[in-house]
């Protein structure tokens, strides 16, 4: 082997081992954003305390889209047309987590209050397990006027401490980031 070949040998070899140095060790995917939970917060109504039930749950996909639904029943508020319990469906449509606490925005699928049909924001803080230590916010809506529609996309604009966070009663809130 001359001196030329083992120079063309070595460059070669060195960069093989370059490109192969460049290829991550490990090809798992990255962990996505997710929210999850269920439980109930005491709130107050007209005969006492009341429990208000949530459910929901939210991932970030790959390609960055979220999806996600969400669920309350409030019996300490009957809403516009006085039907009781206030109740409200939301397609979850944006999320970001910032530690522990996921703030979520969606679009009302489902209520039965004429005037909160608009976009809604809530904010999940997880605290551990058993989940006795979670908070959630109060739903919040961009306005009460029915002839407005805010972008459920403003929820990337809202901070982890925007809405105050009341401690659950039961349940679990699980957010991964």
């Amino acid at each position: 082997m001359t001196a030329k070949s083992i120079l063309r040998l070595g460059l070669m070899t060195a960069l093989a081992a370059g490109t192969f140095a460049a290829v991550p060790a490990s090809s798992a995917p990255a962990a996505r954003e997710s929210a999850s939970g269920h439980g109930t917060l005491l709130v107050t109504g007209t005969t006492g305390l009341v429990r208000r039930q949530f459910s929901f749950n939210a991932e970030k996909r790959a390609d960055g889209t979220v999806t996600g639904h969400a669920t309350l029943t409030n019996p300490a508020f009957s809403g516009a047309n006085g039907h009781s319990p206030y109740q409200l469906d939301v397609d979850i449509s944006c999320m970001h987590v910032v530690g522990n606490i996921a703030i979520m925005g969606g679009t009302t699928k489902r209520t039965n209050d004429p005037s909160l049909v608009d976009a809604v924001f809530f904010t999940v803080q997880d605290n551990g397990e058993p989940g006795t230590n979670d908070r959630i916010s109060r739903a919040f809506f961009w306005d009460d006027d029915p002839n407005t529609q805010g972008p459920p996309s403003a929820c990337m604009n809202t901070g982890p401490n925007d809405f105050p966070l009341e401690q659950i009663e039961s349940g679990n809130v699980q957010v991964r980031g």
